[in-house]
């Protein structure tokens, strides 16, 4: 009976280590430049994945997360970005972004979700024109 225990917990490890750690980030970063938002990632590890899948949620997407960019694997330490110029033209405060790996298989793995709190151009220009009118 032991050893029966023994092979299934061998065997569930075996399969739990094959589905999970294909991908390894060395990098993941987000920043913004000017009017944009730039996403850059590097996979330190990138086993069996067809793509990446960069998703981006606000509070004007229903706080559902929606795809913007689609990236082919490169394989490993290979620089991967996006630069998002759409976050402004909305009024939401929050961003969250979050980049999914799709293997040949078809299965889909969340890598990395970020949050950033940001004020829109719009308000940004008018909190400038409100300390101007007190200067």
């Amino acid at each position: 009976m032991r050893i029966v225990f023994t092979i299934a917990l061998l065997i569930l490890l075996t399969g739990a280590s094959m589905l999970s750690g294909r991908v390894r980030l060395a990098s993941f970063e987000i920043r913004e430049e000017g009017r944009d938002f730039v996403v850059t990632w590097q996979a330190e590890v990138e086993e069996d994945v067809r793509q990446y899948e960069l998703m981006r949620r606000t509070p004007n997407s229903n706080e559902q997360f929606v795809r913007i960019f689609e990236a082919p694997a490169q394989g490993a330490n290979r620089q991967y970005g996006f630069r998002d110029s759409q976050v402004f033209k909305s009024g939401s405060d929050k961003l969250d972004y979050q980049l999914e790996a799709v293997y040949s298989n078809g299965v889909r793995e969340v890598i990395r979700t970020e949050s950033l709190n940001y004020t829109s151009t719009a308000v940004r220009r008018t909190w400038g024109s409100l300390k101007a009118m007190f200067q």
